[in-house]
């Protein structure tokens, strides 16, 4: 069967919360299969959750980035801390972690080792593909002429960032979230030396989660 799961994905994490701690129904979600759940639920969305969350910890309006698995979204938050614009690009993989997973399986590395590569590089260069298949070929390309892996995982990096930064323009306090940005800490960094009003908290992945418990507990 191709396709995931979301409901046995759901009874999975229920059960391997209920061995230490007692869970209350319903439970709260989001994302993508936020409706996919067999037990008693509450469906939010995840852009207003991920707002809740960020406003709750910075108390001012700011711009969220937000690097997924599946796409990049760009939310606008004002001074009330409510979404002002909010942007997702869904068009192409290029700039998510699914780009990110079929460019190390190109390379031959593991997700989680492309950061480690990626930090030994000394030169930047530019991946020009908007497209995760033609990225495939430049990369290829540039494999045969000698250019080294680490410099072409730093510029897959970058080619994120210019793609999150396509979306809309980052005027505002920026804080990066996401599964992404926690898993590669590289981009955070590059981010940063870009704006220098930027931020990543920790554990960025939840954050959406976290605001689903605050908009259902206010």
């Amino acid at each position: 069967m191709l396709g995931f799961d979301f409901k046995k994905s759901a009874k999975k994490i229920i059960r391997k919360f209920s061995e230490n701690y007692t869970v209350s129904f319903p439970v709260y979600t989001c994302g993508y299969g936020r409706e996919e759940v067999e037990e008693l639920f509450v469906s939010n969305s995840e852009i207003i959750a991920l707002s809740e969350s960020v406003f709750n910890i910075y108390k001012k309006k700011c711009s969220v980035i937000d690097i997924g698995g599946q796409d990049t979204k760009f939310i606008k938050i004002n001074v009330s801390g409510n979404v002002d614009k909010f942007k997702m690009n869904r068009k192409c993989a290029a700039g998510t972690g699914s780009f990110i997973e079929e460019i190390a399986f190109r390379l031959d590395i593991s997700p989680l080792e492309f950061n480690k590569l990626a930090e030994q590089s000394k030169k930047d260069i530019k991946i020009n593909s908007y497209c995760t298949v033609f990225a495939i070929s430049e990369i290829i390309g540039m494999i045969k002429k000698g250019i080294e892996l680490s410099d072409i995982a730093k510029g897959i990096y970058n080619s994120i960032i210019s793609r999150c930064t396509e979306l809309a323009p980052l005027e505002d306090f920026l804080v990066i979230t996401g599964g992404v940005p926690d898993n590669h800490p590289l981009i955070v960094k590059l981010f940063s030396k870009i704006f220098i009003n930027s931020v990543c908290p920790k554990n960025s992945q939840f954050l959406a989660a976290y605001g689903c418990v605050l908009l259902n507990n206010s």
